[in-house]
């Protein structure tokens, strides 16, 4: 069976779009993953201090603020087009894909890579609660953030994008300790982060139940859609 890996490594992109890209993180796994790797633009609604990281020093990486759902790009500006994490934080996610299907060459390539709710473990359904309750918190002061989407609606979304010879795979990985103490730790800092977001009885009474959920079932992390799709010549 054909893992990520290996479709990542038959990709040749010289020029390459990352969608709502946050720390750029997932252009640096691409960075490192695909069969070559040319010059690569990360844009986002906000700008992120990571972007000025030594890291990307010494890549072909450049950032800039943008909206997702009106690119500033010509159409078929890009050899790939990526978004990782974050349709679920599209006010509207169909308007997103179709501008990256727009400004993606014909013969380009988009990958999907995002995590979805269902058919989780109990320590994988932790970090499905603990996403739904981010995504309260955000929506409550302004920010787009809905829960994550089921995979059938995943699929439904790229499907309806008019790209072709889509493969879908798993990642999943259950190997981790869902008690990991480092991992725990992170996690109760981020609660408490969201915390001071809220002064809404409910959402605090639901963290309560969420750090109880993360003692006595633990954590790990929801099993991710890696969709990769084509744009057929025309």
């Amino acid at each position: 069976m054909t893992t990520i890996d290996e479709l990542l490594d038959t990709i040749h992109a010289d020029t390459l779009l990352d969608v709502a890209t946050g720390r750029g993180d997932f252009l640096l796994s691409l960075q490192q993953q695909l069969g070559s790797f040319g010059h690569a633009i990360g844009i986002d609604v906000k700008a992120n201090d990571e972007w000025k990281s030594d890291k990307f020093s010494e890549l072909p990486i450049t950032f800039m603020q943008m909206d997702a759902s009106n690119l500033e790009f010509s159409d078929a500006s890009f050899d790939l087009v990526s978004i990782s994490n974050s349709l679920h934080h599209m006010p509207d996610p169909c308007k997103t894909l179709t501008e990256m299907v727009r400004v993606l060459k014909p013969g380009g390539h988009f990958i999907l890579y995002e995590m979805y709710t269902d058919n989780q473990t109990p320590e994988q359904q932790t970090h499905t609660l603990l996403h739904q309750w981010w995504g309260k918190i955000d929506t409550a002061t302004g920010i787009c953030h809905r829960s994550p989407y089921t995979r059938d609606e995943l699929i439904k979304l790229v499907e309806c994008s008019d790209l072709d010879h889509w493969q879908l795979l798993e990642d999943l990985d259950l190997s981790g300790d869902p008690f990991d103490l480092e991992t725990l730790t992170i996690l109760e800092k981020n609660i408490d982060g969201y915390l001071a977001k809220t002064k809404d009885a409910e959402l605090i009474n639901e963290s309560v139940s969420l750090r109880q959920r993360l003692q006595n079932i633990g954590f790990q992390s929801a099993t991710e859609l890696f969709a990769l799709g084509e744009k057929t010549s025309r």
